[in-house]
């Protein structure tokens, strides 16, 4: 009796764990069933189309505008102003005086001599006369000559003085600002404005590092201004031959017709470090980068019983250089071919994309 209910209790047990096992098959069967029966993922980007390009290896550098024709105008010897002929921002004349100190005590000085002067000469020129007679000795005669030279060289040197005390300009410009006043005085090499040539030409002064590149007289430069607005091309015109020690650079020169650049502005200097090379050119948001380098996403077609038609590839690349928009690219793409833009930041390998539209920055 024991056997036959244990016998009856298995095959009860049994028949319950296969009931059990077959209806969880069914379930399963019918759960993948469903899973099968939705899409396979995809992400939705945008795509551009990769482009041959050229690009020029360069660096940027810091320079400063210098104008040829730029003056510090200040006080050489001290004294009181007593004419300050042009306001400030007034354009000066070549010649004309910018500031004048006193110097009546000075031309009185000068004055006086001139008179000894005078009086010497007519006593030398008269006693050289007598002399053809005998009438005058020769100590007399050289005590005129002598006094004449020293008043010569008393007049050149108070000249030297009223010179010093009327600054002019050496060339035509624009006065700068200045805040003294006529009467105000002025003390030795005080700095009273600046003046500024009126011609479009400038100096760019620029310094290039050791092994940077290789900068000769002639060569080409573009300069930028701080915000990196195109100012215009440069031409070099002279280049140092010697090497700053301190810093291990050389000094450069280059030289633009740009009137809008200020004298002591500060400038971008974009100098070519090495030949023209041909890439490829692709949107700033195609390229990805991971612990392997930069990549970027080829779209390709699929199989034609895909879900979707298109494709993401990874293809390996090196950036060589950027624009503006763009970036410069060598490596596992070929110009023609379309790469994600938008939206490429979500993709993977392998992983299928719908194409939303193939447009550049939106």
């Amino acid at each position: 009796m024991k056997v036959k209910s244990w016998i009856i209790t298995f095959t009860v047990c049994a028949s319950v764990t296969a009931c059990l096992a077959g209806i969880k098959f069914v379930q399963i069967s019918q759960a993948m069933a469903f899973m099968e029966s939705f899409p396979p993922a995809f992400e939705t980007v945008t795509v551009a189309s990769a482009e041959a390009d050229e690009w020029q290896p360069s660096r940027t550098l810091s320079g400063t505008v210098q104008s040829p024709e730029h003056l510090v105008v200040s006080a050489e010897t001290p004294g009181r102003i007593v004419q300050l002929p042009y306001q400030s921002g007034g354009t000066v004349p070549a010649g004309a005086k910018v500031l004048v100190l006193f110097d009546d005590d000075v031309e009185a000085q000068r004055d006086a001599l001139q008179a000894d002067l005078n009086l010497v000469e007519t006593q030398l020129s008269r006693n050289l006369t007598l002399e053809a007679d005998s009438l005058v000795s020769q100590d007399q005669l050289d005590v005129l000559k002598a006094r004449k030279s020293s008043l010569s060289a008393q007049i050149a040197v108070l000249q030297a003085r009223l010179s010093r005390m009327t600054v002019r300009a050496p060339f035509a410009g624009t006065m700068g600002i200045y805040t003294q006043r006529v009467g105000d005085l002025m003390r030795f090499g005080e700095v009273l404005t600046t003046l500024t040539g009126l011609k479009p030409t400038r100096w760019i002064d620029f310094k290039v590092p050791q092994g940077l590149a290789d900068v000769v007289v002639g060569d080409r430069v573009d300069i930028r201004d701080v915000n990196g607005a195109f100012a215009g091309a440069a031409r070099v015109i002279a280049v140092s031959s010697a090497f700053s020690q301190g810093t291990r650079t050389y000094d450069v020169r280059a030289e633009i017709d740009a009137p809008a650049l200020k004298h002591g502005s500060l400038v971008q200097v974009v100098v070519d470090t090495g030949p023209l090379e041909n890439l490829t050119s692709v949107p700033k948001r195609s390229v990805r980068w991971d612990p392997k380098g930069a990549h970027v996403y080829v779209v390709e077609e699929t199989e034609a019983d895909a879900f979707l038609p298109h494709r993401a590839a990874m293809r390996r690349v090196e950036v060589r250089g950027e624009s503006l928009n763009k970036l410069f690219v060598s490596g596992e793409i070929s110009p023609g071919e379309l790469v994600a833009d938008r939206g490429a930041f979500k993709l993977e390998d392998e992983l299928l994309v719908s194409i939303q539209a193939s447009s550049r920055d939106q």
